[in-house]
């Protein structure tokens, strides 16, 4: 299942892209098609600005793309240093090339890739959308896809307030507010704990939570990756899976979102990857909420820890066999 992460059928189906907050997104086609249209806007415009304060003309950025194009139309894939060199080899300067690379991208006429075959590696290659994802529709109109990306994100985590969905999307509140408006598809607005704003999630979705509400099931517990959307969804209601822990519990202090052990929709520990016994190391938080349940963490560690070692790169065969995961459990810290 890991390893999955590399065929390519996976990348013709998911698309890797800069779009809401102007940060990388992984998403399955239909769904980029909104996301890069809805917020192509001001992404297009920060980038045109640094060309711009470079100095670069409007023909000169014109022209390297249609070279960068050329180039991907013969190689396929390239790093933004092959591309670089090939353009610096007629004479281009590289900060010109690299801005030129930059609006390319981020207006959709080329994609990423990481082509390194392990989750630990970055090997960042462009390649032209029209080649490597023909099914990626990039000329919605910015209402229609705005629609459909604000629609998505009730749909998947709601209930959230509008403001979540605005720090979210990068969008203004009118613009949210407008596209739910147009979506057609019935909200509910609830009351939560979690923040004194009114929050929405689309009818069905609660008629969905009512009906299964009372239902028991085991703890469940989820490692979440770096950055992972789970925690990343959310601004204003974050409290919905924090409770009384602070935010550093969860987030460094640039905002990124740490790997994080969710049991029971709550934040309770941490988790890292340990590279010299290539297993995953836990750490527990102190809460006054419920307990965490170690033998469900030890056992999905061990599952992690599986996973990651089928998708890790340049692992040599005569290295020491890794320790086991019970001295990587410490007891929960003060």
């Amino acid at each position: 299942m890991a390893l999955s992460l590399w065929d390519d059928r996976t990348h013709r189906e998911l698309v890797t892209l800069r779009c809401m907050r102007k940060t990388l997104h992984t998403m399955p086609v239909a769904l980029a098609g909104a996301a890069h249209s809805a917020t192509l806007h001001y992404r297009q415009r920060d980038a045109l600005r640094q060309l711009t304060n470079a100095g670069v003309s409007d023909r000169l950025v014109t022209a390297l793309i249609a070279r960068i194009k050329s180039l991907l139309a013969e190689r396929s894939h390239l790093t933004h240093r092959q591309i670089e060199e090939r353009l610096a080899q007629a004479g281009t300067p590289v900060p010109a090339a690299r801005l030129a690379l930059k609006l390319a991208w981020e207006c959709g006429e080329l994609t990423y890739r990481n082509r390194s075959g392990g989750w630990n590696r970055e090997h960042r290659t462009f390649a032209l959308t029209a080649t490597s994802h023909p099914d990626l529709h990039l000329s919605l109109d910015r209402d229609t896809a705005t629609t459909r990306l604000i629609e998505a994100y009730f749909d998947r985590y709601g209930p959230a307030s509008l403001r979540d969905a605005t720090w979210w999307s990068g969008l203004s509140r009118t613009a949210v507010v407008t596209a739910l408006d147009q979506a057609g598809r019935p909200l509910t607005a609830v009351s939560t704990p979690w923040a004194d704003s009114t929050l929405y999630l689309p009818r069905a979705r609660f008629e969905e939570f009512t009906r299964q509400r009372n239902e028991q099931s085991p703890a469940q517990v989820h490692f979440l990756a770096h950055e992972d959307v789970a925690l990343k969804a959310y601004a204003e209601t974050r409290k919905r899976y924090l409770g009384a822990l602070d935010e550093d519990s969860a987030f460094n202090q640039i905002g990124e979102a740490l790997p994080a052990i969710v049991i029971n929709g709550r934040v309770t520990g941490s988790w890292s990857w340990d590279v010299p016994t290539r297993a995953v190391r836990c750490r527990l938080h102190r809460t006054p909420a419920e307990g965490a349940d170690r033998t469900a963490v030890r056992a999905a560690a061990r599952q992690l820890t599986v996973a990651l070692r089928a998708g890790y790169a340049e692992i040599r065969a005569n290295r020491p066999a890794p320790h086991g995961l019970a001295e990587l459990l410490p007891s929960p810290s003060p």
